[in-house]
């Protein structure tokens, strides 16, 4: 069976905004990028950060990158209308929000990072005794986040690539995360099934070598992973689960880089095919750029929620699919599940990190 992280019960509108600085950075491949932040705010996130175990699944933070040219951290009041008085103002004076992943997380010695002139800042609607425990003496937590450095056309990157591809030891920024005993922001869930299978590209890698990790004997697993090109097929340093692999026999990892194989570099059509080959459905003669067929249900007709980005399964049964990345490629290889390969709405976790030439936040 699969091992589930452990989660509580939720607590509602528990979450907070914690001031960071950067505590490393190392570049993993020609694309990705790994910044560590670290901060005695973390103490008071959601368990699987502050105690520096590295468990987490999935487990997704907002970040806020400061406006071009301008330090940070980013700080605002957190009351019930923050996100439409963030949203509303000039993204050139408040900055990006953006969703990513927490790869590792770990304990350091505080005397590594210096100080910072803004403090952890709960939401106002958060109950404080969960922040009432204390820091190990010396240590502070430090997670790990995997950027990937892509463009545009014309070779204009996103606030947070920017960020990230400028930042140094000892740089600020925020991010918000659920506080301690709540559960984590997460969209995977696959409860009892026993059939896995993973479909992301370059943006969701984090979050699908974290899967990876979780993953126990018994359980039938493809992951597939599609990436820009060649150099950034991560070795195991940094995929760190050869040893889970190794007790994992049924468990295959699929790393799709575009432009190989006679492909052209153009994102999802690896995936597309990668993905019809573990499922055993037919491929077609030509593979579009982006699916214009929609969703259909047991009917034949038209699947009405066909053009939502962002959803988790309500009911997995033995198959679960996790799909994330680009969304104009999600909606396409969603319709291969349901369309081709029969599988029920109801299981498919699907997530549109963002929309080609749109920023999103």
């Amino acid at each position: 069976m699969m091992h589930k992280p452990t989660r509580r019960m939720p607590v509602i509108n528990q979450f907070g905004l914690f001031p960071v600085r950067v505590s490393g950075v190392r570049r993993l491949s020609e694309h990705f990028v790994r910044i560590s932040l670290a901060g005695p705010s973390l103490h008071h996130a959601v368990n699987e950060i502050s105690d520096g175990t590295g468990d987490t699944v999935d487990a997704y933070i907002k970040l806020f990158v400061p406006p071009c040219g301008a330090p940070g951290p980013v700080d605002f009041p957190l009351n019930e209308t923050w996100r439409h008085d963030f949203m509303a103002r000039d993204e050139a004076e408040r900055g990006a929000m953006r969703t990513y992943t927490v790869r590792n997380s770990r304990l350091v010695p505080e005397s590594t990072v210096a100080p910072l002139d803004v403090g952890f800042r709960p939401n106002e609607a958060a109950d404080t005794s969960v922040l009432e425990r204390v820091l190990p003496e010396g240590l502070i937590p430090e997670i790990d986040i995997d950027f990937v450095l892509h463009a545009d056309a014309s070779g204009h990157m996103g606030p947070g690539a920017s960020w990230a591809a400028a930042a140094r030891e000892g740089d600020a920024i925020s991010f918000l995360a659920p506080l301690r005993e709540n559960n984590l922001w997460s969209s995977y869930n696959p409860a009892e099934a026993k059939r896995l299978i993973v479909a992301v590209d370059e943006t969701a890698v984090p979050a699908a070598l974290s899967v990876v990790r979780s993953l126990s004997p018994g359980v039938r697993a493809d992951v597939l992973l599609e990436v820009p090109g060649e150099r950034d097929v991560l070795d195991d340093d940094v995929c760190q689960f050869s040893e889970v692999l190794a007790h994992l026999p049924e468990v295959r990892v699929h790393w799709l880089p575009r432009g190989c194989d006679g492909f052209a570099p153009i994102r999802g059509q690896r995936l597309q095919r990668c993905l019809r080959e573990v499922m055993g459905v037919p491929q077609p003669e030509a593979l579009p750029v982006a699916g214009c067929t929609p969703v259909q249900d047991a009917g034949g007709r038209p699947d009405e929620e066909s053009e939502f980005v962002w959803g988790l399964a309500a009911n997995p049964g033995d198959t679960y699919v996790f799909i994330a990345g680009e969304s104009a490629m999600i909606k396409t290889l969603r319709r291969i599940c349901v369309n081709e390969a029969g599988i029920d709405k109801s299981a498919i976790s699907f997530m549109g990190y963002f929309k080609s030439g749109r920023a999103e936040s």
